[in-house]
């Protein structure tokens, strides 16, 4: 990656998340100062010895890729999944229409969201239709299934017959808290109108500095770059107009939608958890519910995550959190006790931290009981559930970027899935001999 294709993806990725395409959860883009567009070698080189070792641990690391499993293209694309303990996978499936899925979707239309029963090999055994998108899905001790997506809670039996379905167990207003709740909305959606319109005014600003440079000048960006800028400040302004009109009904409703957001699900024998939005900025919370859900606890609050992603899984006793925007793997009891964390940034050597902006992405149990992590550029390492580093796993051959990129190990040990959200697909990895 050169300067230039930094600088073009992060234009891109502005012009993206406030047309809705992109971040759905990250916080308002800022204007980047001119000093940080300018070519960073030392970063440049960085990224040089990260895909350096990438590459030398694909083809050296325990677990190679192998094949990929794939829905059937009028059936959209993969969208999660979960490992069954007979070997066989829990797969959703369906349009993927949200950032997280996949990008530039050209799934047909009538595809219809599902969750599907597949073979070791990829092949659909049976499905069931779901009326909500879906994010995530866990697998109880008893073979069912539980899938969470939009505000929606599901359990399924392992023969797929519907158990229950509630919506946004984690959230209730009384009239009294709705009042409370409608003040802080309003004043938030104030905050953010003047944010935005700050961040345009650089932004310009930025753009009027940039038009009168010459090749050679300090910080000279070409045309091309510029033109983005542009045509970003444009989609900003478009969008901040947009979010000035909404009425307060609207600006109150929308924060409701989004605290009712379930963004991942894990279950143990005594309750399920479920990661939502906290109720302002952007940070994230896990409930504890019980398996009526009926009860309902928040027992963890200002998770940092990037890109609407935050993970978290039921290992070994206690719940594992990938706290991917502070490059860090929270254990925490099944009552919210933080019990100990570990982590932190390494791009350049990728055995001793956690590259990229916002890593690890998600975490799962390996099959001899340790703990295996994700990282959006493929990577998957070994971890003691103590934070021992015990090595790289493999590497799947995906597109880099803040995103879903979910994992699992087959209970025998011998498979490795590792989702592709960008092609829709679960990418195999196998044991070497």
């Amino acid at each position: 990656m050169n300067g230039a294709s930094w600088i073009i993806g992060w234009v891109v990725g502005v012009v993206l998340s406030w047309f809705g395409l992109g971040r759905r959860d990250a916080a308002p883009p800022r204007a980047v100062p001119i000093e940080a567009q300018a070519v960073d070698d030392a970063f440049t080189e960085e990224l040089k010895r990260e895909r350096a070792s990438l590459d030398e641990h694909r083809q050296s690391a325990p677990y190679r890729q192998t094949r990929t499993i794939r829905v059937d293209p009028a059936a959209g694309k993969i969208l999660g999944f979960a490992p069954l303990a007979d070997g066989r996978l829990a797969v959703l499936s369906g349009r993927a229409d949200a950032y997280g899925a996949a990008d530039g979707t050209t799934d047909p239309d009538g595809v219809r969201d599902r969750l599907v029963w597949m073979s070791a090999d990829g092949a659909e055994e049976k499905a069931v239709p779901l009326d909500f998108t879906p994010r995530g899905v866990a697998v109880a001790a008893d073979g069912s299934l539980w899938v969470v997506g939009g505000s929606m809670v599901a359990h399924f039996a392992a023969d797929g017959a519907r158990l229950e379905q509630v919506e946004a167990p984690h959230f209730d207003l009384s009239p009294e808290g709705r009042e409370e709740f409608a003040d802080e909305a309003r004043a938030a959606h104030a905050a953010e109108l003047e944010s935005t319109a700050k961040s345009i005014e650089r932004q310009l600003e930025m753009v009027e500095e940039l038009d009168g440079k010459k090749e050679g000048d300090p910080g000279f960006q070409p045309a091309e770059i510029v033109a983005l800028y542009r045509t970003s400040s444009a989609a900003m302004q478009a969008r901040l107009e947009s979010r000035r009109a909404m009425s307060e009904a609207q600006v109150v409703d929308e924060a409701i939608e989004r605290v009712k957001q379930i963004h991942r699900v894990a279950v143990t024998p005594e309750a399920l958890f479920l990661v939502t939005n906290m109720e302002s900025g952007y940070g994230f919370s896990v409930w504890r519910c019980s398996l009526d859900l009926g009860e309902r606890e928040r027992i963890v609050s200002d998770l940092a995550g990037c890109c609407g992603q935050m993970d978290v899984q039921a290992v070994a006793g206690r719940l594992v959190i990938a706290e991917n925007s502070r490059h860090r793997v929270r254990l925490v009891g099944f009552d919210g006790e933080a019990e100990a964390q570990f982590g932190e940034t390494s791009r350049a050597d990728v055995t001793k931290g956690f590259g990229g902006c916002c890593n690890p992405m998600n975490t799962c149990a390996a099959a001899d009981g340790s703990l295996l992590t994700s990282e959006s550029n493929g990577l998957v390492k070994r971890y003691g559930v103590d934070g021992t580093f015990l090595g790289v796993v493999g590497v799947a051959d995906v597109q880099s970027g803040c995103k879903n990129s979910s994992i699992g190990m087959s209970a025998d040990g011998a498979t490795l899935y590792y989702l592709d959200v960008h092609e829709g697909c679960v990418v195999v990895l196998d044991r070497a001999e």
